[in-house]
């Protein structure tokens, strides 16, 4: 059967997979597009381990969502798409993990004022940053942040995945602009104290 396989092309191998849960047709996609796959992933993560994990996922989610595949481009095209949003979402996560967000964060247990007053200063500067982004991307960037996927955030705006993100996109780069000033007055009081 595995010779057999190795001589269809992928769209009959999809059909195998997805009308007969044929697990040689979904090995023998996995041989095929796996490598270039990882090989893109590498590209955009710079590490090996994150992209096989990445790419796994993609197959992971390519065989769990087999039964209702529509794919009206080559399998290679969707493919590349599944990991795309992948690594996007991959980057999301660990800019979550790097960034303590401010809603999350504590304020000082100690008395130190000098601290607070940077604090609350952070917290003003964020809130005014926040306002001047437009009311559908604040809300889109407020849900990102509260730990939301992109999907439920689609979901529950009424847009695409690609709106939300790209609502994130630029609600990042406005704020990193606003936040900026912050920053400069920041280093400015650290260095003049």
């Amino acid at each position: 059967m595995t010779e057999s396989c190795s001589v269809l092309t992928d769209e009959e191998l999809i059909r195998l997979m997805c009308q007969r849960d044929d697990e040689l047709a979904f090995a023998e996609l996995y041989k095929r597009h796996a490598r270039l796959l990882i090989h893109t992933a590498i590209r955009k993560t710079g590490t090996k381990t994150t992209a096989e994990d990445l790419v796994q996922e993609v197959f992971f989610k390519f065989w769990m969502g087999r039964h209702k595949l529509d794919i009206e481009k080559n399998p290679q095209a969707y493919l590349q798409g599944m990991l795309k949003n992948n690594i996007i979402t991959h980057y999301y996560r660990e800019q979550k993990k790097q960034l303590l967000s401010l809603e999350e964060a504590d304020v000082p247990q100690h008395d130190d004022t000098r601290e607070h007053l940077e604090y609350n200063l952070l917290s003003e500067f964020y809130e005014q940053s926040l306002q001047k982004l437009p009311e559908k991307c604040r809300t889109v960037f407020v849900l990102s942040r509260k730990g939301y996927s992109m999907k439920e955030i689609a979901d529950s705006q009424d847009i695409s995945e690609k709106t939300v993100e790209a609502h994130i996109s630029k609600a990042l780069r406005i704020l990193r602009i606003e936040m900026k000033d912050y920053i400069v007055l920041a280093f400015m009081g650290t260095f003049f104290l």
